[in-house]
């Protein structure tokens, strides 16, 4: 088991967010399918403001809930996600699609879990907002996967 403070979860899950934006954003110079340039683009796009919108949340969360330790178990699946997403198919909407709704999910779950594990109410709190944002972000990908199918 290992443990971190709110404040170090938000801060490890913006740089995720970072890191699948400038992946996605590469990407999108390389294809010449429409459709699947849109996606990345859309993609792209969304990763930056969930960057920026969890950087925005590091300065809105109280002081006290950033410092709240949390037990984590099992190693979270960041790499996992981020090898998937280097070895993806840039040809296949499908598989690009579905690679972006098992991360949304992923994430989800995630501070689905931390919310039930959380001691105080700051922290939960935190992730709350944070469930309510992902589960938001995973609706608003579905939408746009269905929309996209129709493009």
């Amino acid at each position: 088991m290992r443990y971190k403070t709110v404040g170090e979860v938000i801060q490890e899950d913006k740089a995720f967010h970072a890191q699948l934006a400038k992946q996605y954003g590469e990407y999108e110079q390389l294809v010449s399918d429409k459709r699947i340039e849109l996606l990345l683009d859309q993609l792209h796009r969304r990763e930056e403001a969930m960057a920026h919108t969890l950087d925005n949340l590091l300065h809105d969360v109280h002081p006290g809930a950033l410092r709240t330790w949390v037990q984590f178990a099992p190693e979270g699946r960041e790499p996992e996600f981020l090898q998937r997403l280097r070895n993806v198919d840039l040809q296949d909407l499908d598989e690009i699609a579905k690679l972006a709704m098992d991360i949304e999910v992923y994430l989800a779950d995630h501070y689905r879990d931390l919310l039930l594990d959380a001691d105080t109410p700051s922290a939960r709190e935190a992730f709350e907002r944070l469930l309510q944002l992902e589960e938001l972000e995973e609706h608003t990908l579905s939408m746009n996967l269905f929309n996209l199918r129709d493009y």
